[in-house]
């Protein structure tokens, strides 16, 4: 899985998403609530969030009386999302996709809404990326709106090498450089200073234009930007099924 996180997503480590994942969403709550307005603008009832990690993006959007179902990438963290819902009873659906394949849903439930946050700068071929948009829009209803997002790496601040201890005898370290139109992150999971797992994942800088050119080869037209100038400056966009 060269390119994709994948520890993260897993036992023993999935407990500790939200600290693996604090750097790039800390400003989150901003975003949920654009969100969450966006989806109440155009009438949705029936919602999908793709890479859903923990479920606060459905317990948000719940809360605001609209149904959102989950894709995970892993068992584990499904594992994890269901019970976290569970506990604030909330009811919602959850898939099991793996982060580097092609979106894969097996359902017959059609959304008014569907989400993805981070996806867009994952390291996918653009055969990947087009058939991923093509479930997408199959998943929505016609005139069904997607919302994603995408870091602007001309803005990025590379952050500096990180340690965060995540429990006794567990240490996270994280460090990340730019290669050309790479952001390449590496992560350490270390265990009683003696056991290391290592991996490392890339996140791809695109442009407004492979954006707008990929929506429209797979039916969508984009009807809604907003540029966030938050911790990582982003563009946050709506596109509507065609």
């Amino acid at each position: 899985m060269q390119g994709f996180v994948d520890l993260a997503y897993r036992d023993p480590y999935v407990r500790h998403y939200k600290a693996f994942d604090a750097g790039f969403y800390v400003d989150f709550a901003q975003q949920l609530r654009l969100m969450g307005r966006w989806l109440q603008e155009r009438g949705c009832r029936a919602t999908l969030d793709i890479g859903a990690m923990t479920g606060g993006c459905i317990e948000y959007i719940s809360g605001l009386g609209m149904r959102m179902d989950g894709v995970q990438f892993t068992p584990d963290i499904r594992k994890l999302a269901a019970a976290n819902l569970k506990r604030h009873g909330i009811a919602s659906t959850l898939h099991v996709s793996p982060v580097d394949r092609p979106l894969q849903v097996r359902s017959r439930r059609r959304y008014d809404g569907v989400v993805s946050l981070g996806w867009f700068n994952l390291p996918h071929s653009e055969s990947s990326l087009r058939r991923t948009l093509g479930r997408i829009r199959r998943l929505l209803n016609p005139g069904g709106v997607f919302l994603f997002d995408f870091f602007r790496f001309r803005e990025l601040v590379v952050a500096s090498t990180e340690s965060v201890d995540l429990e006794p005898g567990l240490t996270l370290v994280s460090h990340a450089e730019r290669r050309g139109d790479v952001l390449r992150r590496y992560h350490f999971w270390i265990r009683d200073s003696r056991s290391i797992e290592a991996e490392t994942s890339d996140l791809v800088d695109r442009s407004a234009a492979d954006a707008r050119r990929l929506l429209s080869a797979e039916g969508f037209r984009v009807v809604r930007r907003r540029h966030l100038d938050l911790n990582y400056p982003r563009e946050f966009w709506m596109a509507q099924r065609r």
